[in-house]
């Protein structure tokens, strides 16, 4: 990691360390685990969903230790940021996420588990804003959220799209957390092409640029679904035009 960092500074770039909070076991079929992995030494602080594992978000010993792994890797190298992915509660499958046990143990000032699930994300993403922040003012904290936070059919404040919202499904209300400041930008995951009916790129490209409340905000590209053979993307032009739109936009910084 030293050595990778020391040569993105070489060449006068950043470099961001990107994590995914919470999923500690890719496969539990599959990956190689380690006889000390977190996951042996303390599995009830886990998750099974799938055929993945997670840390489970309502443990208070387990948001603790996320924390102290960034704050560590902070102090440790010379990073210039860190960067959430979109993954924090588990995207959902057919049967439900089974932490009711959790919620029980800690969720009674919650009058459902839904509100529950998101201040454990919104307590883990404030506390680490304000550790990273403390350790070194410097470095920036970032996220790459779902690219709907809500549809204005779920609140007035979302955007005009119809799709899966990260606000429901995944917990995360990352519209608060640049609001609140505890975000440096805001990189919101526009996987979508135009003129795609539930979630169209214009659309949510201007829904975000107008909330990001001061922070700077950059694009993620779906740059890998510029082959399929699907509406939209079967168009070859369709990331340029995104490129375009983007920067003919005054509240976005870059892609």
């Amino acid at each position: 990691l030293e050595f990778m960092i020391t040569e993105t500074h070489k060449r006068g770039m950043e470099f961001h360390a990107w994590m995914n909070p919470y999923r500690a076991v890719f496969n539990i079929y599959h990956s190689s685990i380690a006889p000390n992995h977190i996951t042996r030494i303390h599995p009830e602080w886990f998750l099974t969903y799938g055929d993945k594992r997670y840390f489970d978000p309502g443990n208070k010993q387990a948001q603790e230790y996320v924390a102290n792994v960034v704050k560590d890797v902070v102090k440790r190298y010379k990073v210039d940021a860190i960067h959430f992915d979109d993954y924090f509660y588990p995207y959902p499958e057919a049967q439900p996420l089974r932490d009711n046990e959790t919620f029980y143990k800690y969720g009674s000032a919650f009058k459902n588990i839904d509100d529950w699930r998101r201040n454990n994300v919104d307590t883990l993403i404030h506390t680490l804003s304000d550790s990273i922040h403390k350790a070194k003012k410097h470095i920036k904290f970032g996220v790459s959220p779902f690219g709907i936070w809500r549809n204005k059919s779920q609140d007035p404040e979302g955007s005009e799209s119809n799709g899966f919202d990260g606000y429901g499904k995944l917990y995360a209300n990352a519209r608060k957390w640049v609001q609140s400041g505890w975000l440096d930008y805001i990189n919101p995951q526009i996987y979508f092409p135009f003129g795609y009916q539930v979630a169209p790129f214009d659309k949510l490209l201007d829904w975000w640029s107008n909330n990001t409340f001061g922070k700077h905000l950059y694009v993620g590209q779906g740059v890998y679904r510029a082959l399929e053979n699907r509406p939209g993307w079967s168009d070859r032009s369709q990331i340029p035009k995104q490129i375009r739109y983007l920067r003919s936009n005054k509240n976005t910084q870059g892609s």
